[in-house]
């Protein structure tokens, strides 16, 4: 099923909700793995095969899948977060701003995501 996610947006005080709603919704269209990291792109020879473009494409379509699902499921004040950042990034991103327990860490997350 691809149908989009039903449940609450993330937004600046519903993160542990919203990760727990949204790391289920990412296995259910099983897409967690390239999300967490754990799938990493295929790489291709120096004469890619038909079967090593083919295993890109689809983990290329997975990852723009992850993005996308992510985007869709952030209110337009997160979206600031991960500008032009794709799938891992994009979580890893919304993780260190919303698991921030002081203001200047949550300055150095911002930091640390601009110099990307």
């Amino acid at each position: 099923s691809s149908s989009l996610p039903n449940f609450t947006k993330l937004n600046a005080s519903n993160y542990p909700t919203w990760c727990g709603e949204m790391q289920a919704y990412l296995r259910s269209q099983g897409i967690w793995h390239i999300v967490s990291g754990q799938s990493k792109a295929p790489t291709l020879s120096s004469t890619p095969k038909d079967t090593e473009e083919a295993a890109l494409d689809a983990w290329n379509l997975k990852s723009d899948k992850a993005a996308g699902y992510i985007y869709l499921a952030v209110e337009d004040n997160q979206k600031v977060h991960f500008a032009n950042i794709s799938d891992d990034p994009m979580w890893a991103a919304l993780a260190s701003i919303h698991l921030q327990k002081h203001p200047g860490a949550r300055f150095n997350a911002y930091d640390d995501l601009f110099s990307i």
